[in-house]
């Protein structure tokens, strides 16, 4: 679906301006489909530029800890950590896995999750909000519930989509008076 809709470019926001009766439903629509594309586009960068910091530091921590392939792991914590809490989920597994294998020391073993969890917990709770700003402010259980329905609907490809989704959702629902009370519990 992503591959059409990226294929056929603004062919829906020609339709659908097409199909809107009056222009201020026209003007409505463009102006709500741009924000989209302002907030979805702010997102994707912002998280890349999170994930590449984060990445960053987890290789480094892994690499002081004496982890093999270092800089894999930090490779997997740029992409998974485009999937809101199942990529840190999975990331964790997957560093306590290796640690039990690679490890005989048990202060050793617990530092590599360790490590992740305090990265993450910092990047979570200090570097993501200054970097989102107030410009995408969405609901927790909103996300958590998106990146579920998502998941289950599309697999990977549609947990790493669910943010962006329900940013789409907010924006919509903020600028359709019907859908107001939707928009409010999507966002923060």
């Amino acid at each position: 679906m992503l591959y059409l809709l990226l294929a056929t470019g603004d062919l829906f926001l020609d339709k659908l301006v097409k199909i809107l009766p009056g222009i201020r439903e026209k003007q409505k629509a463009i102006l709500a489909i741009h924000e989209v594309e302002v907030a979805v586009l702010q997102y994707v960068i912002a998280t890349a530029l999170i994930n590449a910091g984060q990445a960053a530091v987890i290789g480094l921590a892994l690499w002081w800890i004496g982890v093999p392939s270092p800089i894999l792991w930090a490779l997997a914590t740029f992409f998974l950590e485009f999937i809101p809490y199942l990529g840190g989920a999975l990331m964790i597994a997957m560093l306590s896995i290796s640690a039990f294998a690679t490890f005989d020391s048990i202060p050793r073993i617990f530092a590599v999750p360790g490590s992740y969890l305090l990265v993450t917990t910092l990047q979570n709770n200090i570097v993501s909000p200054i970097a989102y700003g107030k410009r995408l402010k969405l609901n927790p259980v909103a996300v958590l519930i998106g990146v579920i329905f998502w998941w289950f609907v599309w697999g990977i490809s549609g947990a790493f989509l669910a943010v962006p989704i329900v940013a789409t959702m907010k924006v919509v629902c903020d600028r359709v008076e019907s859908l107001k009370p939707v928009g409010e519990f999507l966002g923060e």
